[in-house]
């Protein structure tokens, strides 16, 4: 498994295919991983790299602080395309999503095309006609941070995945897989607060210039639903598309959709 060094941190990454680049990044409490299926499709035509961000899977922990944490992750996604050496093709899920958003903004004139599936951008939600979808999901990041601080964990996870894919979806998740979202809680612990953290707007939306699908589940909460039409009222070359009967989780619970509206974006724009 290859891995590449960025400042003090480490991340490992699949590699697959040959063409131009397409870098994946996935979700909180997730693994390159989730990309598999999307990755082995687009391997026929494209140079895909599908990382672990830090603290999760085989890339080494976070040990900075919250206010470095995207842009360190943004800074491993552009050793990343050192490797390629060629524009790119940039897909994010959530937190995955923020991050692409912030890589975006950072290097503007590296993208190809850019893919946001429901980023959890919360410092976009400023101003008094967006303080509702500010409160609710700052409500579900405090409550995360404040459960974590006080030792317990899973309540914290507990209230935070039930947000996202529904009451109960925490008790019926497989064990294996809370025991891998309680080990990675830390890290996603420093992300819901680098997640409001206003140092991540100081690139302005209008640097982004390459073609943005805007996706979203058409069953999803409402503060990502609002921040994907502030990117779609900010952004000059934007596309915004829905998954029909999918939430907040649809690149997992609707894969086969989801991956078919990136392909084709991605195509789209290969030239």
């Amino acid at each position: 498994m290859p891995r590449i060094i960025s400042g003090q941190f480490t991340t490992a990454y699949d590699d697959t295919g040959a063409g131009a680049p397409v870098i994946l990044l996935h979700c909180s409490s997730s693994a390159r991983s989730q990309w598999r299926e999307l990755g082995e499709t687009l391997a026929a035509d494209f140079h895909v790299m599908a990382p672990d961000l830090l603290g999760y899977g085989d890339s080494g922990k976070w040990r900075g602080d919250a206010g470095d944490l995207i842009r360190a992750e943004a800074a491993a996604g552009r050793a990343l395309l050192a490797t390629a050496n060629a524009p790119l093709h940039l897909v994010g899920h959530s937190y995955g999503a923020a991050t692409a958003l912030r890589f975006a903004s950072q290097y503007p004139g590296v993208l190809k095309s850019l893919t946001l599936i429901e980023p959890v951008s919360g410092w976009l939600l400023t101003g008094n006609e967006h303080r509702d979808a500010y409160t609710e999901l700052k409500s579900v990041a405090d409550g995360f941070r404040g459960a974590f601080r006080a030792g317990d964990a899973e309540t914290g996870v507990r209230q935070y995945v039930d947000y996202w894919s529904g009451p109960g979806a925490w008790d019926a998740m497989a064990k294996g897989l809370r025991t891998y979202v309680l080990a990675t809680a830390e890290k996603t612990h420093h992300e819901f607060a680098a997640l409001f953290d206003p140092v991540n707007a100081a690139a302005s939306l209008d640097r982004i210039q390459a073609p943005v699908l805007l996706l979203h589940g058409a069953e999803t909460r409402a503060p990502t639903l609002r921040i994907l039409k502030i990117l779609e009222a900010g952004l000059s070359n934007a596309r915004m598309a829905a998954i029909p009967g999918a939430g907040h989780m649809s690149p997992i619970t609707h894969r086969k959709l989801v991956n078919a509206e990136i392909v084709r974006h991605i195509k789209a724009h290969a030239d």
